[in-house]
């Protein structure tokens, strides 16, 4: 099984979805045998998971191609023992994998403290925001997007990890919140308090009226 440690860090990578084959279907496969189809998965979510590591463990960076090759040697031991029964359940188990054991590290090394934020439900109630990235096809879209992945990783890291999950890796709110472990509810206050704090950045050094008028 050859496996590239170390792929290109491409932070927008969207799943594929080639001739109608999902992710579920290609675990399927592999779990009947099939090792191209996982081959297949690695070339669809290997990028994605490096660049999610390497933004969550930024602090710490010299674990990262550990984390990354123990993800996948670990999604392979799960052959068996995962059933991927729901469209996008493939993608939350595999960043799952990889949440854990980067959470692990971070412990050891007394990186951050893994209690959940205390925050005011109420303020999201009712509260909807598009991703950032739907809005970037304006003027100087790579000098804001620049600024954004500067911001996005000084943000806490419990506020930085589902805005990771879910503007570059595309994951919703039920496949956030079966990732990390917590209830959805959760992921809205965390993702909303990021945006906010992402937003705020790029007002102060942009001319966003558009996004703003857009979120």
């Amino acid at each position: 099984m050859n496996i590239r440690l170390k792929p290109k860090l491409e932070l927008l990578t969207k799943p594929v979805v080639a001739d109608g084959i999902t992710d579920e279907d290609l675990w399927r496969a592999f779990q009947n045998g099939e090792d191209a189809a996982y081959t297949m998965l690695y070339g669809r979510y290997s990028d994605r998971v490096y660049s999610y590591l390497k933004l969550l463990m930024s602090e710490t960076p010299r674990f990262i191609d550990d984390l990354f090759q123990d993800a996948w040697l670990n999604l392979f031991r799960s052959r068996h023992n995962f059933q991927a029964d729901t469209p996008g359940a493939f993608a939350a188990f595999l960043f799952r994998l990889a949440h854990n054991m980067a959470v692990s590290q971070l412990r050891k090394k007394k990186a951050i403290s893994i209690e959940d934020l205390n925050v005011d439900t109420d303020l999201i109630e009712g509260f909807t925001t598009p991703a950032i990235q739907e809005a970037f096809d304006q003027p100087n879209s790579e000098a804001i997007m620049a600024h954004v992945m500067r911001s996005v990783g000084r943000l806490p890291i419990l506020l930085r990890e589902v805005f990771i999950l879910s503007e570059f890796n595309g994951l919703g709110l039920d496949q956030i919140a079966e990732t990390l472990g917590v209830s959805k509810q959760n992921v809205k206050v965390r993702l909303f308090r990021a945006r906010r704090e992402i937003r705020e950045g790029l007002a102060h050094d942009f001319d966003i009226s558009g996004i703003a008028d857009a979120a």
